[in-house]
């Protein structure tokens, strides 16, 4: 494993699986999308999933590639709607994912994942893994 793509890694899992799938947002006044107008105080369901996944935006969406820069992924919001703890979040997985990479030498299922299912949040119930410590 190479600690340095922590980072990488992080980002890239947040761009692939977005965490936060759909939120509403309220336009402030008539905005014009795509030919179709919402008039102010309309309300806009915001699909975060399928904006990481927007081929216009990402060459081959839906395989997990280490090797794109993911900083532009919205898991997090944009502008000034965007999460305000994302750099604690990514402070705290990077540090957890260089550390697993220093001792970790081979992690694996240990079972069958378990989603915990909610329209929003995408989160697991349950996932057993099998760790392997380096030698």
């Amino acid at each position: 494993m190479r600690p340095e793509l922590a980072r990488v890694v992080f980002d890239e899992v947040v761009r692939w699986q977005s965490p936060v799938q759909t939120f509403f947002r309220t336009a402030i006044t008539d905005v014009d999308l795509a030919g179709t107008c919402i008039p102010e105080g309309g309300k806009v369901l915001v699909f975060l999933g399928a904006a990481n996944r927007d081929p216009d935006r990402w060459g081959e969406p839906d395989r997990f590639d280490l090797t794109r820069d993911p900083s532009g992924h919205v898991g997090f919001g944009m502008g000034i709607r965007q999460c305000v703890g994302q750099h604690v979040a990514r402070l705290e997985a990077g540090s957890l994912l260089t550390a697993l990479a220093r001792r970790v030498g081979h992690l694996e299922l240990a079972g069958e994942p378990r989603r915990h299912l909610n329209n929003t949040l995408r989160s697991w119930a349950s996932l057993p893994v099998r760790i392997r410590p380096v030698n």
